[in-house]
């Protein structure tokens, strides 16, 4: 597969619920700030996710996925930091179509949401950290077996 079943309209459309759903003011600013840059953005859509989806849209599509993964813990769990979770969904995506090192410094002044992106700068556990890291591995856990199941029977998605 050279590019992500899912139509793009699609997947931005998930991309924009999950933003829409950040409330906190300086988080709003800092994805602002990101969708603002055209280039960027560019690289996000077109970036594939070599952990499963090795395929042009693949980032899109994860972090579209993840997002909405998150969003349905709050009903559950409101006093887990929503914002801060859906905000790092956002951002991995950006993070891993741009490159680590060269992303830090858009977050580098938001030690939050740093932290949540890359575990080397974590300084204590919080349950965000470890539902963050977890949404991502239940969407590669289910991707991987779908995947697999599509590759027995010969079907797609």
């Amino acid at each position: 597969m050279n590019k992500t079943p899912y139509a793009l309209d699609f997947l931005w459309h998930q991309i924009e619920l999950i933003r829409n759903n950040v409330r906190k003011p300086k988080y709003k600013e800092l994805l602002n700030k990101i969708f603002e840059n055209k280039e960027m953005v560019e690289l996000f859509e077109k970036a594939k996710d070599r952990k499963g989806r090795n395929y042009q849209n693949g980032i899109l599509e994860r972090t579209a996925s993840v997002g909405s993964l998150a969003m349905c813990l709050y009903d559950n769990y409101p006093t887990v930091d929503i914002d801060l979770i859906l905000t790092g969904v956002i951002l991995a995506g950006f993070r891993d179509a741009l490159g680590r090192p060269f992303f830090y410094k858009y977050v580098k002044e938001y030690p939050e949401v740093a932290e949540i992106l890359y575990k080397k700068s974590r300084k204590k556990p919080k349950v965000e950290y470890f539902l963050f890291d977890e949404i991502f591995k239940i969407d590669e856990r289910l991707f991987n077996s779908i995947k697999r199941k599509e590759d027995r029977d010969g079907s797609s998605f």
